[in-house]
C-alpha cells in the first residue's frame, strides 16, 4: 500500500494545487475588484462558485464525505468533536459555517487563509479572559443569520474516544437565543474501521496529515448532524452535556 500510496501522491497534489490556484484566484478577485463582487456585503459562502469550490477541494483531498441528517437553519450554533485541521473543509461543504479557531490557525498555510475567508473567530484559548471576551462577536454572528461552528474539545484528537468538552463559547448560543446542533465526525476506512491517519494531533504537522491524507486508496468521513438543542430552554451546561453526550452516542455506542 506504501508503493502504491507513493504513486498516487504526485497526481493528488496535482490535483489539489489545481484546486488551490483557482479558489485563491476567485476569492482575490472579489476582493480586489469590490464595486463588482459587493464582497463588502457579502460573505464568500453567498456566492455559488464558491461553495463550488469548497465541494471540489473535499475530493482534491481524497475525501468522500457521507452526510447523515439535516443542519438546522442558519443563524443557529454547531458543535463537532475535532479530529483534523481538514474538519473545517468539510464541515464547510455541509453546511456555510463560521468557526470559532484557535488564534495561531489563522497562520497556518492554506488553512489559516480558508478559516480567514470564512470570518472566522480567533481566540487564544490559554487566556480565559480574552477568550469570553470574544462571545459577543460570536452573538452578532448568530443574530446576523449566520451559523457559527465550535470544537468544545479545544483541540484535535485521534478520533479513538473524545476529549473533555469545554463549555464557555456555547454562552453565546443562550444569549443569542438560538439552537444548538450537535456534529458527529469520524474519519474511517472503506470498511469502517477508525483511520487514525486522517487525525492532526500530537506531534503531527500539518504536511505529515496531508501527505497521509493523499496517500490513502480514499479517506471515508462520516458526517452526523444530530438532534439541535433548544437554548432558550436549556443552560450553558446542560447544553454541553446534551452535546458531548449526543456526539458520544453517534461516535461509539
Amino acid at each position: 500500500m506504501s508503493i502504491m500510496g507513493s504513486m498516487l501522491l504526485a497526481p493528488r497534489l496535482g490535483r489539489l494545487g489545481v484546486n488551490l490556484l483557482g479558489g485563491a484566484a476567485f476569492i482575490e478577485t472579489c476582493y480586489r475588484l469590490p464595486s463588482i463582487s459587493a464582497i463588502d456585503k457579502k460573505h464568500l459562502n453567498d456566492y455559488g462558485p464558491f461553495r463550488l469550490w469548497v465541494n471540489d477541494l473535499v475530493s482534491s483531498l481524497n475525501i468522500k464525505l457521507e452526510i447523515i441528517g439535516e443542519p438546522v437553519s442558519q443563524g443557529n450554533l454547531f458543535v463537532s468533536n475535532h479530529v483534523s485541521w481538514a474538519d473545517t473543509v468539510i464541515l464547510n461543504h455541509a453546511e456555510p459555517l463560521s468557526f470559532i479557531s484557535r488564534h495561531d490557525v489563522e497562520e497556518w498555510p492554506f488553512i489559516g487563509t480558508f478559516t480567514q475567508r470564512m470570518a472566522s473567530v480567533y481566540v487564544d484559548r490559554t487566556n480565559k479572559f480574552q477568550a469570553y471576551r470574544s462571545i459577543p462577536s460570536i452573538v452578532e454572528k448568530l443574530k446576523d443569520g449566520r451559523s457559527v461552528l465550535v470544537f468544545p474539545e479545544s483541540t484535535t484528537s485521534t478520533g479513538d474516544a473524545l476529549l473533555p468538552f469545554y463549555g464557555m463559547f456555547l454562552e453565546s448560543a443562550v444569549r443569542a437565543e438560538c439552537y444548538v446542533q450537535p456534529v458527529a465526525l469520524k474519519y474511517t476506512d472503506k470498511h469502517g474501521r477508525t483511520l487514525r491517519e486522517a487525525a492532526y494531533a500530537g506531534e503531527d504537522s500539518f504536511g505529515e496529515t496531508l501527505v497521509r491524507l493523499l496517500k490513502q486508496p480514499k479517506v471515508y468521513a462520516r458526517l452526523e448532524f444530530l438532534e439541535p438543542i433548544d437554548a432558550r430552554v436549556h443552560c450553558r451546561k446542560k447544553i454541553l452535556q446534551l452535546s458531548q453526550t449526543k456526539i458520544h452516542q453517534a461516535l461509539y455506542d
